[in-house]
């Protein structure tokens, strides 16, 4: 039996826990611009498809509807306005299907002015 303990991820007494690919994307100290693909569908109870956690839980716009029969699944960077608001379990250092160690969710992109 494979038996792995998971590190805890999140908030705890205004301290950030976690293992983060990227730095700075979920402290909430301010917003950035990014370039942003993720490997997942984040699909909501009703269908809605998400670029992310973060979009889900915060009730922005969705990408589509999973019953909306011309939504195409497009693996692409997207333009993200919140970066630095990322959900941790997006951009959590975590294993693949494969049991792997080093994949995240997401791949962000820094856009520079």
């Amino acid at each position: 039996i494979d038996f792995r303990t998971k590190e805890f991820l999140g908030e705890y007494e205004g301290k950030l826990y976690g293992t983060y690919l990227y730095e700075g994307a979920c402290d909430k100290k301010r917003s950035e611009r990014v370039l942003c693909k993720t490997t997942e569908l984040i699909v909501s109870s009703n269908g809605n498809i998400y670029r992310c956690h973060s979009d889900l839980y915060a009730n922005r716009k969705p990408m589509g509807n999973l019953l909306d029969p011309d939504f195409k699944i497009e693996d692409k960077f997207r333009e993200c306005d919140y970066y630095g608001y990322c959900n941790p379990c997006d951009i959590k250092i975590k294993t693949n299907r494969f049991q792997q160690f080093g994949h995240t969710s997401v791949e962000i992109k820094r856009i520079t002015a």
